[in-house]
């Protein structure tokens, strides 16, 4: 403990190329001095004073044991560099805290050196060989010197994993955001999380915004959507008219009108046009110069998640006209039947309320609201005379107006889409009852397809209130009567309870979209 600290040499050379660089992120670095002896830590805070790593100060911590060591480590989560002493209160202290931090708190990205006044206690290629350390040092070889060449080998060597880490992180974000990608609303945290990590990688400490426009008519004004933004601009939120800052906007309309991209004194934006006509804007407010390869990196990213963007919307209107033909097929099969009006846009949103009440995911729920307006396709091969018959039909009669459910879903088991077997199922047992006395194979209870059980619980619900040719519509009053009594015995006993404990607003949708 008698050995010198410092041997006397002439003062370290000029600040490096580090301290030249000036930083956004002035927030001091934290190196922890762990000594039992009081003078190391007056002669390392007097040497380092001026020290300086990437235009930032540092923040000296100190600690005068391993256990006070321990419990500084526990509290502060982001110490850069540790100077550790082996021998303190016991002749392995030291060595205490170095697995301490590696193997119970899991840090492996603190720099952790050794300094020790006696070598023979914790020999050098013991120690280096057993524990996690990035260096070994004699106290009597750091100079003064030396020890600032410690310092900026430790620190860079923090920064760089620190920076690592960042990206591995911003990385797994973006992976994590993509099994989310093709959900339409989905795009915002994709397009978000992949311009935060690019703007990481290029090291540029700037806000960011990613706008859209939709192709129109050129009299129109064009509306705008905002597809991603970072830094100050993160909280503007998506809307088809985005509140974007004056300036940002000025920039915007002279790129639209030149259509190339341009650099202002507030940021430079870039300009990509789509073959469909989707331009797309991303502004980026760097004050300085960027290089031909983060231009050429930030425009790569505008032409992929336009494409992106792109071929979500066209997904999107593909899905919006299946669904509107699908509504239109079922109203035709409805209307055959004399039953017109709204009925199967009801009937495909109570059964999506009934679905999510139940519990069912997303997916399911949306599937059978898209294909619940076609569960009468089979009526479509049922003669007039049987359908339209205003007295009762003779068993010969009955036996023909079952078999539509078999029709319809015959009709659509041509298809080997998933979607739309999953419709098969709904055409198939959606007369099926849940105590046995269904048709058309009289399938009892759990046995009938989910689907098929919403769908014909919202049927008959809409359908008692409804004004048809051969009767007049109930009110409310004897509606919850009948699906009470038919509780466990038409329907299902749970989906009828959700219903009728929500019954207002399931009458509610019956108002929404009236006939």
């Amino acid at each position: 403990m008698g050995n010198p600290l410092f041997a006397k040499q002439k003062a370290a050379p000029a600040e490096s190329v580090d301290d030249a660089a000036e930083q956004k992120d002035t927030s001091p670095l934290k190196v922890l001095i762990i000594d039992d002896e009081t003078e190391v830590h007056r002669v390392t805070d007097l040497t380092l004073k001026r020290f300086r790593f990437d235009g930032k100060k540092i923040q000296f911590l100190h600690a005068y044991s391993g256990k006070e060591a321990k419990e500084i480590f526990d509290k502060e989560t982001d110490i850069a560099l540790a100077l550790v002493d082996v021998v303190m209160e016991t002749d392995h202290a030291g060595l205490d805290v170095v697995h301490y931090v590696r193997k119970e708190l899991n840090n492996t990205a603190c720099r952790l050196v050794l300094r020790t006044g006696q070598p023979g206690q914790a020999p050098e290629h013991e120690v280096i060989e057993r524990y996690d350390i990035n260096d070994y040092k004699e106290k009597t070889e750091l100079t003064s010197q030396k020890l600032k060449t410690l310092m900026y080998t430790g620190l860079r060597s923090y920064r760089d994993i620190s920076t690592i880490e960042s990206h591995r992180k911003g990385l797994r974000q973006v992976i994590e955001s993509t099994t989310k990608m093709l959900q339409t609303h989905a795009l915002n945290e994709f397009a978000s999380a992949v311009l935060k990590e690019i703007m990481n990688l290029l090291q540029l400490d700037s806000s960011a915004i990613y706008c859209s426009t939709f192709p129109q008519s050129a009299e129109a004004t064009k509306g705008r959507t905002v597809l991603a933004a970072t830094g100050s601009l993160a909280d503007i939120k998506e809307s088809h008219q985005p509140e974007v800052p004056e300036d940002v906007e000025t920039c915007f309309k002279e790129v639209l009108a030149n259509k190339q991209s341009q650099h202002f004194p507030s940021g430079y934006v870039f300009y990509n046009c789509t073959d469909l006509g989707y331009e797309n804007l991303l502004f980026i407010d760097t004050k300085g110069t960027l290089s031909d390869a983060q231009k050429e990196f930030l425009e790569i990213y505008c032409i992929n998640v336009s494409l992106v963007y792109e071929n979500l919307m066209i997904s999107e209107e593909i899905s919006e006209t299946q669904e509107d033909i699908i509504h239109m097929l079922g109203n035709a099969v409805e209307l055959r039947s004399k039953e017109v009006g709204s009925h199967v846009k009801r009937v495909a949103e109570i059964s999506y309320k009934l679905a999510v009440l139940a519990g069912l995911s997303d997916d399911e729920a949306e599937s059978i609201r898209r294909f619940a307006p076609v569960h009468n396709l089979g009526k479509v091969a049922i003669p007039d005379s049987i359908l339209h018959k205003p007295g009762e039909l003779t068993p010969e009669e009955w036996d023909i107006m079952k078999s539509h459910p078999k029709v319809g879903a015959d009709m659509l088991s041509l298809s080997n889409k998933p979607m739309i077997k999953n419709a098969a199922k709904i055409c198939y047992a959606h007369h099926e009852q849940w105590n046995g006395g269904g048709y058309p194979e009289g399938l009892k209870g759990e046995d009938i397809p989910v689907a098929a059980r919403i769908t014909a619980l919202a049927d008959a619900f809409d359908s008692m209130g409804s004004k048809r040719s051969y009767k007049e519509a109930w009110p409310k009053e004897n509606i919850i009567s009948e699906i009470e009594a038919q509780k466990g015995e038409q329907f299902d006993p749970q989906l009828a309870e959700i219903l009728l404990a929500n019954f207002d607003d399931f009458w509610a949708l019956r108002t929404r979209y009236p006939d």
